[in-house]
Parts: structure tokens; C-alpha cells; sequence
């Protein structure tokens, strides 16, 4: 874990979060992370905010928080560790491209809890830089660790070109949903301002076809936490175990509004599961154990 530790008694705000994550002026020279731990005390998820999230989700309210909802609990440390002066690029541009959690034990809906995240594992690979955010979950009173997750994001090359973007043939499919059920799930436009009115991730690349058209997409786009936390919904009962394990990869921009399709398939000790676009092209590949 890094070397410096810097509490808080409350989690910041999401929205000065994003800003100041987005517009922080950057000092830094090279490419090395901060050493820094981030950590805050007495977190609770909001009701409100909390049943905003069960409806933009399609979560039902058990007395237990969705395995992905910590995460929304985590996002402002992110942004705060992004938003570091020496964090060496920009923020803008960077993208989450995997996600891996670990519930170790259900976390009422009420519980104080500490949430900490750091960086880790920063590493070349063929489209840029990857680094890790490290999150840490535990009950406030007793210390417990009741919940982790390793946040995969990825900055491009600035001078990355895809020479064969347009020429690139259908993937082959996976052989695991053969046998698979589709379930068609039709994904309105308001999905990105609904899953922002709950988490507070007002990025806009999520809004407004016109808030996501200087930065490349031709309409808003759903956030990938959103899309994870619908398949998760999706696969019911299978969710509510008190140990679990959850890994994703984020694939393709989901573009609002949309049709797609959602697949399982049952494997040794768990299921994995994905969402296909129209084209048959996965959007998200995700497991459950």
C-alpha cells in the first residue's frame, strides 16, 4: 500500500470530484503514480441516492447493498486520486477498462463503513499506459474487510490510429453461449442521466449526444458500471451470496439509446455472462463465482 495515508471524515462531493479531477493543472514530469492513500471515515450510502441506483439498475431492495454499489461509494477517492496535482495525465480520455471485485461478507444498507483506494500496477501495454485503483472496503467499528476491488483504466496513446478499424471482421463467438438464452434488453436515452442522478458521475460523455460529441462519440454513451451492475441484476439469487467473486472487461462503447442483448452460461463454480450489440459484437464480458 502507499507510503502516505490522507483521511477524511466524509466522502467529497461527486460533482467538485469530477471537476476538479477534469481542470486539476498538472505538475508532474515522467509517468510515475502518486504514493498516496486516500481514506474516509463513517461512509454511508445515501437511501435516496441508494434506491435512485435499485431503479436505474434494476436491483430490488433486500436490506443488502448490490456487490457493485461500493463501488459508486468509491468513485469520489478515485476522482481525488486522479485529481492529484503529480497524477501525470489527463483525465479526460482515460478509460475503464476492466473491473475485478471481491465481496467477502454483504454490507447492510446502513453500515458505517471505511472506504480507502490507491494506485498500483502501472504497466505498458499495446494502446497506452494501464494502472490499477486499489479499493478497500471495511466496517467502521471492527476494522473487518468486507469488500475490494482492482479499477483497470487505460490512457491511449496520443498517437494511436487504428489503421483497420473499418476493415476488422466480426469476432468469433464464444463457444460458452451456445446453448444460451438470449434475453433483449432495449436501453432508453435518459439511461446515462438516470445512472448519474444515483451515483453522481456527471460525466458527460454520459448525458447528451451534444455533451459526448467533443469527445468523439456520436451520442452519449452508458457508463460501464451501469452496464455491469444491469447484468449483475440480471442474474438474481446467484448475487446475494455473502462470498463473491465478480470480473468484467469493458469491450465497446454502449451508445444510448439501444437494443442489446444479454447472455449467460453456466461454467464450474460460477456463470459467465455478456452483452451483445446488434452487430453481435460484446459490449461487456463479465463472470460471477
Amino acid at each position: 500500500m502507499s507510503a502516505t495515508i490522507f483521511d477524511l471524515h466524509t466522502l467529497p462531493a461527486m460533482p467538485a470530484a469530477l471537476l476538479r479531477a477534469a481542470f486539476t493543472r498538472r505538475t508532474a514530469r515522467g509517468t510515475a503514480l502518486p504514493e498516496m492513500t486516500l481514506r474516509a471515515h463513517g461512509c454511508r450510502a445515501s437511501p435516496e441516492l441508494l434506491a435512485r441506483y435499485r431503479a436505474a439498475c434494476g436491483f430490488d431492495a433486500d436490506g443488502f447493498l448490490p456487490v457493485t454499489y461500493p463501488q459508486v461509494l468509491a468513485t469520489p477517492l478515485h476522482l481525488g486520486l486522479l485529481g492529484l496535482p503529480d497524477f501525470p495525465y489527463p483525465v479526460l480520455g482515460t478509460v475503464h477498462v476492466r473491473n475485478h471485485i471481491q465481496q467477502h461478507r454483504r454490507i447492510a444498507d446502513a453500515a458505517p463503513l471505511t472506504v480507502s483506494c490507491h494506485f498500483d500496477g502501472q504497466r505498458d501495454v499495446p494502446a497506452g499506459q494501464e494502472f490499477d485503483l486499489h479499493t478497500r472496503v471495511e466496517a467502521q467499528e471492527s476494522g473487518e474487510l468486507l469488500w475490494q476491488a482492482v479499477t483497470t483504466m487505460l490512457r491511449r496513446n496520443g498517437d494511436r490510429k487504428d489503421k483497420d478499424a473499418g476493415r476488422k471482421d466480426r469476432p468469433p463467438d464464444d463457444a460458452r453461449f451456445a446453448a444460451s438464452r438470449p434475453s433483449p434488453w432495449t436501453v432508453p436515452a435518459d439511461t446515462g442521466r438516470r445512472y448519474a442522478r444515483a451515483s453522481g458521475d456527471f460525466n458527460p460523455i454520459h448525458l447528451t449526444p451534444l455533451t459526448a460529441r467533443p469527445f468523439g462519440f456520436s451520442r452519449a454513451i452508458a457508463h460501464g458500471m451501469w452496464t455491469l451492475a444491469r447484468c449483475v441484476a440480471e442474474l438474481g439469487e446467484a448475487a446475494h451470496l455473502d462470498a463473491l467473486r465478480l470480473d468484467c472487461d469493458f469491450k465497446k462503447p454502449l451508445l444510448l439509446p439501444a437494443r442489446v442483448t444479454f447472455q449467460t452460461a453456466r461454467e464450474s463454480g460460477g456463470v459467465a455472462f455478456r452483452v451483445l450489440s446488434e452487430e453481435g459484437k460484446p459490449h461487456l464480458l463479465g463472470r460471477l463465482d
